[in-house]
Protein backbone atom coordinates (compact mmCIF):
# COMPACT_ATOMS: atom_id res chain seq x y z
CA UNK A 1 0.00 0.00 0.00
CA UNK A 2 1.40 3.39 -1.00
CA UNK A 3 2.23 6.09 1.52
CA UNK A 4 -0.46 8.38 0.14
CA UNK A 5 -3.13 5.68 0.53
CA UNK A 6 -2.14 5.09 4.15
CA UNK A 7 -2.27 8.83 4.80
CA UNK A 8 -5.69 9.13 3.17
CA UNK A 9 -7.00 6.31 5.35
CA UNK A 10 -5.67 7.99 8.49
CA UNK A 11 -7.23 11.30 7.43
CA UNK A 12 -10.51 9.52 6.68
CA UNK A 13 -10.69 7.88 10.12
CA UNK A 14 -9.78 11.19 11.79
CA UNK A 15 -12.61 12.96 9.94
CA UNK A 16 -14.92 10.05 10.81
CA UNK A 17 -14.17 10.49 14.51
CA UNK A 18 -15.40 14.08 14.21
CA UNK A 19 -18.49 13.16 12.21
CA UNK A 20 -19.54 10.20 14.37
CA UNK A 21 -20.58 12.11 17.56
CA UNK A 22 -22.26 14.94 15.63
CA UNK A 23 -24.09 12.79 13.05
CA UNK A 24 -26.62 11.28 15.46
CA UNK A 25 -27.61 14.64 16.94
CA UNK A 26 -28.10 16.02 13.45
CA UNK A 27 -30.14 13.00 12.41
CA UNK A 28 -32.45 13.03 15.43
CA UNK A 29 -32.77 16.72 16.32
CA UNK A 30 -31.79 19.07 13.51
CA UNK A 31 -34.62 21.07 11.96
CA UNK A 32 -33.92 23.15 8.87
CA UNK A 33 -36.37 25.78 10.17
CA UNK A 34 -33.72 26.68 12.76
CA UNK A 35 -31.51 28.07 10.00
CA UNK A 36 -33.69 31.16 10.00
CA UNK A 37 -31.90 31.98 13.28
CA UNK A 38 -28.91 33.07 11.19
CA UNK A 39 -30.78 36.33 10.53
CA UNK A 40 -32.09 36.68 14.07
CA UNK A 41 -31.02 39.91 15.79
CA UNK A 42 -29.66 38.05 18.83
CA UNK A 43 -27.55 35.81 16.59
CA UNK A 44 -26.13 38.84 14.78
CA UNK A 45 -25.37 40.51 18.13
CA UNK A 46 -23.53 37.39 19.29
CA UNK A 47 -21.62 37.24 15.99
CA UNK A 48 -20.61 40.91 16.08
CA UNK A 49 -19.48 40.71 19.72
CA UNK A 50 -17.61 37.45 19.19
CA UNK A 51 -15.76 38.94 16.21
CA UNK A 52 -15.08 42.22 17.99
CA UNK A 53 -13.62 40.75 21.17
CA UNK A 54 -11.64 38.13 19.18
CA UNK A 55 -10.03 40.73 16.90
CA UNK A 56 -9.27 43.15 19.74
CA UNK A 57 -7.96 40.37 22.01
CA UNK A 58 -5.73 38.95 19.25
CA UNK A 59 -4.32 42.34 18.27
CA UNK A 60 -3.69 43.28 21.90
CA UNK A 61 -1.97 39.94 22.51
CA UNK A 62 0.18 40.43 19.39
CA UNK A 63 1.19 44.00 20.25
CA UNK A 64 2.11 43.23 23.85
CA UNK A 65 4.15 40.16 22.81
CA UNK A 66 6.40 41.80 20.18
CA UNK A 67 9.06 43.29 22.46
CA UNK A 68 9.31 40.26 24.80
CA UNK A 69 9.65 38.10 21.66
CA UNK A 70 12.64 40.16 20.56
CA UNK A 71 14.16 39.91 24.02
CA UNK A 72 13.79 36.11 24.08
CA UNK A 73 15.32 35.83 20.59
CA UNK A 74 18.38 37.83 21.64
CA UNK A 75 19.10 36.82 25.23
CA UNK A 76 19.57 33.65 27.22
CA UNK A 77 19.22 34.53 30.89
CA UNK A 78 16.74 34.20 33.76
CA UNK A 79 14.31 36.75 32.34
CA UNK A 80 14.24 35.19 28.86
CA UNK A 81 13.76 31.73 30.40
CA UNK A 82 10.87 32.97 32.54
CA UNK A 83 9.24 34.58 29.51
CA UNK A 84 9.64 31.42 27.44
CA UNK A 85 8.17 29.31 30.24
CA UNK A 86 5.09 31.53 30.28
CA UNK A 87 3.92 29.47 27.30
CA UNK A 88 2.43 27.07 29.81
CA UNK A 89 0.05 29.75 31.10
CA UNK A 90 -2.43 29.52 28.18
CA UNK A 91 -2.75 25.79 28.70
CA UNK A 92 -2.26 24.83 32.32
CA UNK A 93 -3.48 27.79 34.31
CA UNK A 94 -7.08 26.93 35.32
CA UNK A 95 -9.68 29.53 34.32
CA UNK A 96 -11.14 29.45 37.82
CA UNK A 97 -7.75 30.45 39.27
CA UNK A 98 -7.49 33.28 36.73
CA UNK A 99 -10.97 34.51 37.62
CA UNK A 100 -10.21 34.45 41.36
CA UNK A 101 -6.87 36.22 40.78
CA UNK A 102 -8.54 38.84 38.56
CA UNK A 103 -11.09 39.51 41.28
CA UNK A 104 -8.39 39.85 43.96
CA UNK A 105 -6.27 42.16 41.78
CA UNK A 106 -8.70 44.19 39.66
CA UNK A 107 -12.08 44.33 41.45
CA UNK A 108 -13.38 47.48 43.16
CA UNK A 109 -12.07 46.27 46.55
CA UNK A 110 -9.04 44.44 45.06
CA UNK A 111 -5.34 44.93 45.74
CA UNK A 112 -4.78 47.52 42.98
CA UNK A 113 -7.78 49.50 44.14
CA UNK A 114 -6.39 49.59 47.69
CA UNK A 115 -3.21 51.31 46.45
CA UNK A 116 -5.20 53.85 44.44
CA UNK A 117 -5.23 52.15 41.02
CA UNK A 118 -8.90 51.52 40.26
CA UNK A 119 -9.03 50.06 36.74
CA UNK A 120 -12.70 49.06 36.94
CA UNK A 121 -12.20 46.10 34.64
CA UNK A 122 -14.48 43.48 36.19
CA UNK A 123 -17.55 42.20 34.33
CA UNK A 124 -17.08 44.22 31.17
CA UNK A 125 -15.28 44.03 27.82
CA UNK A 126 -12.00 45.24 29.32
CA UNK A 127 -11.92 42.25 31.66
CA UNK A 128 -12.34 39.88 28.71
CA UNK A 129 -9.61 41.59 26.68
CA UNK A 130 -7.11 41.66 29.54
CA UNK A 131 -7.81 38.04 30.46
CA UNK A 132 -7.43 36.91 26.83
CA UNK A 133 -4.18 38.88 26.53
CA UNK A 134 -2.92 37.26 29.72
CA UNK A 135 -3.73 33.82 28.37
CA UNK A 136 -2.74 34.19 24.70
CA UNK A 137 0.23 36.56 24.42
CA UNK A 138 2.67 33.74 25.38
CA UNK A 139 1.52 31.90 22.24
CA UNK A 140 2.64 34.81 20.06
CA UNK A 141 5.95 34.97 21.92
CA UNK A 142 6.62 31.32 21.16
CA UNK A 143 5.89 31.68 17.45
CA UNK A 144 7.60 35.05 16.90
CA UNK A 145 10.71 34.45 19.01
CA UNK A 146 11.40 31.11 17.32
CA UNK A 147 11.08 32.74 13.90
CA UNK A 148 13.41 35.57 14.93
CA UNK A 149 16.02 33.09 16.16
CA UNK A 150 16.15 31.55 12.69
CA UNK A 151 17.15 34.76 10.88
CA UNK A 152 20.64 34.04 9.47
CA UNK A 153 23.42 36.09 11.05
CA UNK A 154 24.99 36.91 7.65
CA UNK A 155 21.76 38.62 6.48
CA UNK A 156 21.69 40.85 9.56
CA UNK A 157 25.37 41.71 9.09
CA UNK A 158 24.83 42.59 5.42
CA UNK A 159 21.90 44.86 6.27
CA UNK A 160 23.95 46.58 8.99
CA UNK A 161 26.86 47.14 6.58
CA UNK A 162 24.47 48.74 4.07
CA UNK A 163 23.49 51.24 6.77
CA UNK A 164 19.85 50.26 7.30
CA UNK A 165 18.33 51.61 10.50
CA UNK A 166 16.29 49.45 12.91
CA UNK A 167 12.97 50.38 11.33
CA UNK A 168 14.16 49.53 7.81
CA UNK A 169 15.65 46.28 9.08
CA UNK A 170 12.36 45.35 10.75
CA UNK A 171 10.22 45.92 7.65
CA UNK A 172 12.67 44.52 5.06
CA UNK A 173 14.11 41.53 6.96
CA UNK A 174 12.37 40.66 10.21
CA UNK A 175 8.73 41.17 9.28
CA UNK A 176 8.72 39.08 6.05
CA UNK A 177 10.42 36.19 7.88
CA UNK A 178 8.23 36.25 10.98
CA UNK A 179 4.95 36.98 9.15
CA UNK A 180 4.08 33.29 8.54
CA UNK A 181 4.65 32.61 12.26
CA UNK A 182 2.51 35.61 13.16
CA UNK A 183 -0.35 34.38 10.97
CA UNK A 184 -0.16 30.88 12.45
CA UNK A 185 -0.12 32.31 15.95
CA UNK A 186 -2.85 34.81 15.07
CA UNK A 187 -5.18 32.07 13.86
CA UNK A 188 -4.59 30.02 17.00
CA UNK A 189 -5.11 33.00 19.31
CA UNK A 190 -8.09 34.29 17.34
CA UNK A 191 -9.67 30.84 17.50
CA UNK A 192 -9.13 30.59 21.25
CA UNK A 193 -10.71 34.02 21.74
CA UNK A 194 -13.54 33.25 19.31
CA UNK A 195 -14.37 30.02 21.14
CA UNK A 196 -13.67 31.45 24.59
CA UNK A 197 -15.98 30.05 27.21
CA UNK A 198 -15.01 30.22 30.88
CA UNK A 199 -13.49 33.72 30.70
CA UNK A 200 -16.47 35.23 28.89
CA UNK A 201 -18.93 33.36 31.10
CA UNK A 202 -17.29 34.43 34.37
CA UNK A 203 -15.59 37.79 33.68
CA UNK A 204 -17.79 39.28 31.00
CA UNK A 205 -21.10 39.39 32.82
CA UNK A 206 -24.55 38.42 31.52
CA UNK A 207 -24.67 40.95 28.68
CA UNK A 208 -21.69 39.38 26.86
CA UNK A 209 -21.91 36.08 25.06
CA UNK A 210 -19.75 34.30 22.47
CA UNK A 211 -21.12 31.50 20.30
CA UNK A 212 -19.49 28.93 22.56
CA UNK A 213 -21.30 30.37 25.59
CA UNK A 214 -24.56 30.60 23.62
CA UNK A 215 -24.24 26.97 22.48
CA UNK A 216 -23.62 25.70 25.99
CA UNK A 217 -26.39 27.77 27.63
CA UNK A 218 -28.84 26.73 24.90
CA UNK A 219 -28.02 23.07 25.36
CA UNK A 220 -28.08 23.23 29.14
CA UNK A 221 -31.16 25.43 29.30
CA UNK A 222 -33.72 24.58 26.62
CA UNK A 223 -31.96 21.46 25.20
CA UNK A 224 -32.63 22.97 21.76
CA UNK A 225 -30.08 20.97 19.72
CA UNK A 226 -31.20 22.46 16.43
CA UNK A 227 -30.66 26.04 17.64
CA UNK A 228 -27.28 25.14 19.15
CA UNK A 229 -26.28 23.48 15.89
CA UNK A 230 -27.08 26.67 13.98
CA UNK A 231 -24.75 28.60 16.30
CA UNK A 232 -22.09 25.90 15.89
CA UNK A 233 -22.37 26.06 12.09
CA UNK A 234 -21.88 29.82 12.03
CA UNK A 235 -18.85 29.49 14.30
CA UNK A 236 -17.36 26.74 12.15
CA UNK A 237 -17.90 28.66 8.88
CA UNK A 238 -16.33 31.87 10.21
CA UNK A 239 -13.25 30.11 11.57
CA UNK A 240 -12.85 27.99 8.44
CA UNK A 241 -12.89 31.09 6.21
CA UNK A 242 -10.29 32.79 8.39
CA UNK A 243 -8.18 29.65 8.46
CA UNK A 244 -8.19 29.35 4.66
CA UNK A 245 -7.26 33.01 4.34
CA UNK A 246 -4.42 32.86 6.86
CA UNK A 247 -3.06 29.51 5.68
CA UNK A 248 -2.08 31.04 2.32
CA UNK A 249 1.14 32.36 3.84
CA UNK A 250 4.04 29.98 3.28
CA UNK A 251 6.57 29.49 6.08
CA UNK A 252 10.24 30.07 5.21
CA UNK A 253 12.32 26.93 5.40
CA UNK A 254 15.49 28.21 7.02
CA UNK A 255 18.21 25.94 8.30
CA UNK A 256 18.72 25.84 12.03
CA UNK A 257 20.97 28.66 13.31
CA UNK A 258 23.17 28.32 16.39
CA UNK A 259 21.83 30.67 19.04
CA UNK A 260 23.90 33.82 19.52
CA UNK A 261 23.39 36.41 22.23
CA UNK A 262 22.79 39.87 20.76
CA UNK A 263 22.66 43.38 22.11
CA UNK A 264 19.42 44.77 23.55
CA UNK A 265 18.56 48.20 24.87
CA UNK A 266 17.25 49.08 28.34
CA UNK A 267 13.73 49.80 27.03
CA UNK A 268 13.43 46.25 25.70
CA UNK A 269 14.54 44.89 29.08
CA UNK A 270 12.14 47.08 31.10
CA UNK A 271 9.13 46.30 28.90
CA UNK A 272 9.90 42.57 29.03
CA UNK A 273 10.21 42.78 32.82
CA UNK A 274 6.87 44.59 33.11
CA UNK A 275 5.27 42.00 30.85
CA UNK A 276 6.45 39.15 33.00
CA UNK A 277 5.24 40.94 36.16
CA UNK A 278 1.79 41.23 34.56
CA UNK A 279 1.72 37.55 33.59
CA UNK A 280 3.10 36.05 36.77
CA UNK A 281 1.31 38.38 39.18
CA UNK A 282 -1.94 36.67 38.18
CA UNK A 283 -0.36 33.23 38.51
CA UNK A 284 1.21 33.97 41.89
CA UNK A 285 -1.93 35.56 43.32
CA UNK A 286 -3.93 32.59 42.03
CA UNK A 287 -1.60 30.21 43.91
CA UNK A 288 -1.31 32.29 47.09
CA UNK A 289 -5.09 32.55 47.33
CA UNK A 290 -5.06 28.94 48.56
CA UNK A 291 -3.13 29.82 51.74
CA UNK A 292 -3.70 33.55 52.18
CA UNK A 293 -6.96 35.47 52.56
CA UNK A 294 -6.23 38.72 50.70
CA UNK A 295 -9.48 40.35 51.82
CA UNK A 296 -8.90 39.69 55.53
CA UNK A 297 -5.07 39.90 55.25
CA UNK A 298 -4.35 36.64 57.06
CA UNK A 299 -3.00 33.15 56.35
CA UNK A 300 -5.64 30.44 56.12
CA UNK A 301 -4.94 26.81 55.13
CA UNK A 302 -8.39 25.46 55.97
CA UNK A 303 -9.16 25.21 52.23
CA UNK A 304 -6.25 22.80 51.69
CA UNK A 305 -7.23 20.67 54.66
CA UNK A 306 -10.84 20.51 53.52
CA UNK A 307 -9.80 19.14 50.11
CA UNK A 308 -8.95 15.81 51.72
CA UNK A 309 -11.78 15.62 54.24
CA UNK A 310 -14.29 12.78 53.91
CA UNK A 311 -17.20 15.17 54.18
CA UNK A 312 -16.16 17.31 51.20
CA UNK A 313 -15.05 14.32 49.11
CA UNK A 314 -18.29 12.44 49.66
CA UNK A 315 -20.10 15.27 47.87
CA UNK A 316 -17.56 16.72 45.41
CA UNK A 317 -15.29 13.70 44.64
CA UNK A 318 -12.12 15.82 44.65
CA UNK A 319 -9.53 13.04 45.02
CA UNK A 320 -11.33 10.86 42.49
CA UNK A 321 -11.40 13.77 40.01
CA UNK A 322 -7.63 14.30 40.31
CA UNK A 323 -6.95 10.63 39.60
CA UNK A 324 -9.40 10.64 36.66
CA UNK A 325 -7.90 13.79 35.13
CA UNK A 326 -4.32 12.53 35.49
CA UNK A 327 -5.01 9.16 33.90
CA UNK A 328 -7.17 10.59 31.12
CA UNK A 329 -4.63 13.32 30.30
CA UNK A 330 -1.73 10.86 30.29
CA UNK A 331 -3.31 8.32 27.94
CA UNK A 332 -4.88 10.83 25.57
CA UNK A 333 -1.68 12.89 25.32
CA UNK A 334 0.36 9.86 24.26
CA UNK A 335 -2.19 9.00 21.55
CA UNK A 336 -2.33 12.62 20.35
CA UNK A 337 1.45 13.09 20.13
CA UNK A 338 2.01 9.80 18.27
CA UNK A 339 -0.81 10.56 15.84
CA UNK A 340 0.48 14.11 15.26
CA UNK A 341 4.00 12.79 14.71
CA UNK A 342 2.74 10.39 12.04
CA UNK A 343 0.64 13.08 10.35
CA UNK A 344 3.55 15.54 10.24
CA UNK A 345 5.80 12.90 8.66
CA UNK A 346 3.33 12.71 5.75
CA UNK A 347 2.14 16.30 5.86
CA UNK A 348 0.32 17.76 2.84
CA UNK A 349 -1.70 20.86 2.00
CA UNK A 350 -4.94 18.87 2.29
CA UNK A 351 -3.88 17.54 5.70
CA UNK A 352 -3.28 21.09 6.86
CA UNK A 353 -6.74 22.23 5.76
CA UNK A 354 -8.42 19.14 7.23
CA UNK A 355 -6.72 19.36 10.61
CA UNK A 356 -6.84 23.11 11.15
CA UNK A 357 -10.44 23.44 9.97
CA UNK A 358 -11.53 21.25 12.88
CA UNK A 359 -10.35 23.96 15.29
CA UNK A 360 -13.49 25.85 14.37
CA UNK A 361 -15.82 23.09 15.54
CA UNK A 362 -17.49 23.93 18.81
CA UNK A 363 -16.16 21.96 21.78
CA UNK A 364 -19.51 22.44 23.53
CA UNK A 365 -21.39 20.89 20.63
CA UNK A 366 -18.86 18.06 20.35
CA UNK A 367 -19.45 17.44 24.07
CA UNK A 368 -23.20 17.10 23.55
CA UNK A 369 -22.54 14.69 20.68
CA UNK A 370 -20.45 12.58 23.04
CA UNK A 371 -23.17 12.62 25.69
CA UNK A 372 -25.70 11.51 23.10
CA UNK A 373 -23.43 8.61 22.11
CA UNK A 374 -23.45 7.55 25.75
CA UNK A 375 -27.27 7.66 25.76
CA UNK A 376 -27.61 5.72 22.49
CA UNK A 377 -24.85 3.13 22.84
CA UNK A 378 -23.87 3.23 26.55
CA UNK A 379 -20.26 4.00 25.60
CA UNK A 380 -18.12 4.49 28.69
CA UNK A 381 -17.38 8.16 29.50
CA UNK A 382 -13.65 7.48 29.68
CA UNK A 383 -13.57 6.42 26.00
CA UNK A 384 -15.83 9.29 24.97
CA UNK A 385 -13.64 11.83 26.76
CA UNK A 386 -10.52 10.29 25.24
CA UNK A 387 -12.03 10.76 21.78
CA UNK A 388 -13.16 14.30 22.55
CA UNK A 389 -9.85 15.48 23.96
CA UNK A 390 -7.91 13.71 21.21
CA UNK A 391 -9.95 15.55 18.55
CA UNK A 392 -9.56 19.02 20.04
CA UNK A 393 -5.83 18.69 20.83
CA UNK A 394 -4.52 17.21 17.56
CA UNK A 395 -4.52 20.60 15.72
CA UNK A 396 -2.77 22.24 18.66
CA UNK A 397 -0.18 19.48 18.94
CA UNK A 398 0.56 19.68 15.21
CA UNK A 399 0.89 23.44 15.50
CA UNK A 400 3.45 23.02 18.30
CA UNK A 401 5.52 20.47 16.39
CA UNK A 402 5.19 21.87 12.87
CA UNK A 403 8.11 24.34 12.84
CA UNK A 404 10.45 21.75 14.37
CA UNK A 405 9.62 19.28 11.61
CA UNK A 406 10.33 21.97 9.00
CA UNK A 407 13.75 22.62 10.56
CA UNK A 408 14.62 18.92 10.84
CA UNK A 409 17.80 18.07 8.91
CA UNK A 410 16.62 15.38 6.46
CA UNK A 411 20.16 14.81 5.13
CA UNK A 412 20.85 12.64 8.19
CA UNK A 413 17.96 10.37 7.26
CA UNK A 414 19.09 10.24 3.64
CA UNK A 415 22.63 9.28 4.71
CA UNK A 416 21.26 6.54 6.95
CA UNK A 417 19.12 5.19 4.12
CA UNK A 418 22.17 5.02 1.87
CA UNK A 419 23.85 2.98 4.61
CA UNK A 420 20.95 0.53 4.48
CA UNK A 421 18.91 1.60 7.51
CA UNK A 422 15.29 0.40 7.48
CA UNK A 423 12.27 2.39 8.76
CA UNK A 424 12.48 0.96 12.27
CA UNK A 425 16.17 1.78 12.54
CA UNK A 426 15.57 5.31 11.22
CA UNK A 427 12.89 5.79 13.85
CA UNK A 428 14.91 4.32 16.72
CA UNK A 429 18.39 5.71 15.99
CA UNK A 430 17.62 9.05 14.27
CA UNK A 431 14.06 10.37 14.45
CA UNK A 432 13.26 9.50 18.04
CA UNK A 433 16.53 10.72 19.66
CA UNK A 434 16.52 13.97 17.65
CA UNK A 435 12.83 14.66 18.09
CA UNK A 436 12.51 13.43 21.68
CA UNK A 437 12.70 16.90 23.29
CA UNK A 438 9.91 18.28 21.11
CA UNK A 439 7.85 15.08 21.45
CA UNK A 440 8.18 15.23 25.23
CA UNK A 441 7.49 18.96 25.27
CA UNK A 442 4.40 18.50 23.10
CA UNK A 443 3.23 15.62 25.28
CA UNK A 444 3.40 17.82 28.37
CA UNK A 445 1.70 20.72 26.67
CA UNK A 446 -1.15 18.49 25.52
CA UNK A 447 -1.26 16.89 28.96
CA UNK A 448 -1.76 20.28 30.59
CA UNK A 449 -4.39 21.34 28.07
CA UNK A 450 -6.44 18.22 28.75
CA UNK A 451 -5.86 18.42 32.50
CA UNK A 452 -7.24 21.96 32.64
CA UNK A 453 -9.86 21.70 29.87
CA UNK A 454 -13.20 23.04 30.98
CA UNK A 455 -15.69 23.44 28.10
CA UNK A 456 -16.20 19.74 27.33
CA UNK A 457 -16.27 18.75 31.01
CA UNK A 458 -18.73 21.56 31.84
CA UNK A 459 -21.08 20.86 28.93
CA UNK A 460 -21.14 17.08 29.49
CA UNK A 461 -21.89 17.58 33.22
CA UNK A 462 -20.44 14.22 34.24
CA UNK A 463 -19.57 15.02 37.83
CA UNK A 464 -21.49 12.03 39.14
CA UNK A 465 -20.32 9.56 36.48
CA UNK A 466 -16.73 10.56 35.78
CA UNK A 467 -15.66 13.64 37.80
CA UNK A 468 -12.83 15.72 36.32
CA UNK A 469 -10.79 18.21 38.28
CA UNK A 470 -11.65 21.30 36.18
CA UNK A 471 -15.38 20.74 36.60
CA UNK A 472 -15.08 19.89 40.29
CA UNK A 473 -13.08 23.09 40.76
CA UNK A 474 -15.82 25.12 39.07
CA UNK A 475 -18.48 23.38 41.17
CA UNK A 476 -16.61 24.28 44.36
CA UNK A 477 -16.43 27.91 43.25
CA UNK A 478 -20.12 27.95 42.25
CA UNK A 479 -21.00 26.53 45.66
CA UNK A 480 -19.11 29.49 47.22
CA UNK A 481 -16.40 27.19 48.59
CA UNK A 482 -13.77 29.71 47.46
CA UNK A 483 -11.01 28.57 49.80
CA UNK A 484 -11.37 24.97 48.64
CA UNK A 485 -11.55 26.08 45.00
CA UNK A 486 -8.38 28.16 45.33
CA UNK A 487 -6.62 25.29 47.10
CA UNK A 488 -7.60 22.84 44.36
CA UNK A 489 -6.41 25.28 41.66
CA UNK A 490 -3.06 25.63 43.41
CA UNK A 491 -2.74 21.88 43.74
CA UNK A 492 -3.37 21.52 39.99
CA UNK A 493 -0.71 24.11 39.19
CA UNK A 494 1.82 22.40 41.46
CA UNK A 495 1.14 19.06 39.78
CA UNK A 496 1.81 20.64 36.38
CA UNK A 497 4.93 22.45 37.61
CA UNK A 498 6.29 19.18 38.95
CA UNK A 499 5.67 17.41 35.65
CA UNK A 500 7.21 20.34 33.77
CA UNK A 501 10.32 20.23 35.96
CA UNK A 502 10.75 16.49 35.39
CA UNK A 503 10.36 17.00 31.66
CA UNK A 504 13.10 19.64 31.67
CA UNK A 505 15.49 17.17 33.30
CA UNK A 506 14.73 14.47 30.73
CA UNK A 507 14.88 16.95 27.86
CA UNK A 508 18.28 18.30 28.93
CA UNK A 509 19.65 14.78 29.48
CA UNK A 510 18.56 13.76 26.01
CA UNK A 511 20.27 16.74 24.41
CA UNK A 512 23.46 16.10 26.37
CA UNK A 513 23.50 12.43 25.39
CA UNK A 514 23.12 13.31 21.75
CA UNK A 515 26.01 15.77 21.63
Amino acid sequence: MGKNNVLKKVEFYYALLWIFPIFFILKDFFNTKSLILIWDLRTLRILSFTLLQSILSSLLSLIISLLPSYYVSRKRNILSNVIENSLFIPFFFPPISAIIAFSILYSGNGLLSKIGINLNVMYNLKAILIAHTFYNSPIFIKYISEALKKIPQNIEETVNIEGANKLQKFFKIDLPIIMPSITRGFFLVFTYCFTSFAIVLSLGGIKYSTFEVAISTTLRGSMNFSKALTYAMIQFIVLTIINIFLSKTEEYQIEYQDFKIKKTNIFLFIFSLMYIIFEYSIVIVGILASIYNFYESKFDISGILNLFSKKINSKYHIIESIINSLSLSFITSIITVLFSYYILKKYSKFTNILITSTIGISSAFLAMGLVYLNILFSINYFYLLTIGYFLITVPICISFMHSHFLSFDRTIEEAAKLDGANKLQLLYYIDFPLMFPILLSSFLQIFTIIFGEFTIAYTMQINNSYPLVSLVNYTLSSSRLYKESSALSSLNILIIFFIFYISKIFSKKTKDDFK
